[in-house]
């Protein structure tokens, strides 16, 4: 089955929206390793080593929708993955790592609920994720799918002084590969339900630092009209740091890690940095 490389897109407080009228640029670098490989809720080797170097840009633009302030934002990921090790020793090197452009995404959001007073906020947003990145059908990494994806998330923010509570739920929903295999398989995916949390606290005026979680369950897939168990059960932790640099320039480091996987490859660590500079 091919593994495809992505990167969560949502930081926290990604739903409180910003002024009308403002513009950012956002750079994210995102490197992970992991060598356990599961299947099924099973590990069935410790020697399937993972690595990928992934970027990411990210241009957003604040607005106003019917009245409600609106966003619109494109994630472009681009960068390179692999793996190794006796768990895939039997493949040849060239399936084995992809390199290039990976699937980007557009995004449009609105808050229906947006009380600065009562920091409470409630946005609504949706995903479009084109199958453009690299993909190879023989491929066991790929940065792309091959699929178009459609995502519809939903964000709730509340506030307490310092303190951010959000919770994110979100459905995506897959259309199918045609080209799964040198065979030219089908392969058509479930729906991926997700969940995430962030706990954020401001520490000082130039620092925030976050707990976050994420939970992921369902894409089960069916490869040439044979439905296979291969459904998705998969929770990460993740601590954020975000430094105010300038009053328009921020720096979020973060660590993710997998504490729970059920089916492929088990992230042992995660490091990410992201620069933004708004407008």
């Amino acid at each position: 089955m091919t593994h495809s490389v992505g990167a969560h897109a949502v930081q926290a407080r990604d739903y409180i929206p910003l002024p009308d009228g403002t513009a950012a640029m956002q750079f994210l670098h995102t490197y992970g390793t992991g060598n356990e490989l599961y299947s099924r809720g099973h590990k069935v080797s410790d020697d399937f080593d993972l690595s990928s170097n992934i970027n990411v840009l990210l241009p957003v633009y604040y607005s106003t929708l019917f009245g409600m302030p609106a966003v619109y934002e494109a994630i472009i990921p681009f960068g390179r993955a692999s793996a190794s090790g006796d768990a895939v020793a039997a493949v040849d090197a060239q399936y084995k790592r992809s390199s290039g452009l990976a699937d980007p995404s557009f995004l449009v959001g609105f808050w229906p609920i947006h009380d600065e007073a009562s920091k409470t906020w409630f946005g609504v947003s949706g995903w479009v994720t084109a199958p453009l990145g690299e993909y190879d059908g023989d491929n066991i990494v790929n940065l792309g799918r091959n699929q178009w994806a459609f995502k519809a998330q939903v964000g709730l923010v509340k506030g307490f002084g310092d303190f951010r509570a959000e919770v994110i739920p979100s459905v995506e929903f897959y259309s199918r590969n045609n080209d799964l295999g040198g065979n030219g398989g089908t392969l058509k995916r479930k729906p991926l339900y997700a969940v995430e949390t962030h706990f954020s606290y401001d520490v000082n005026p130039s620092l925030l630092v976050s707990l976050d979680a994420f939970h992921f369950r369902g894409g089960a897939t069916e490869v040439s009209g044979v439905t296979w168990d291969r459904r998705l059960d998969s929770t990460s932790v993740q601590l954020t740091s975000r430094f105010a640099l300038a009053p328009n320039q921020f720096l979020h480091v973060q660590y993710l890690q997998d504490v729970r996987v059920k089916e492929g490859p088990k992230i042992d660590n995660r490091f990410s940095v992201q620069f933004t500079h708004a407008f």
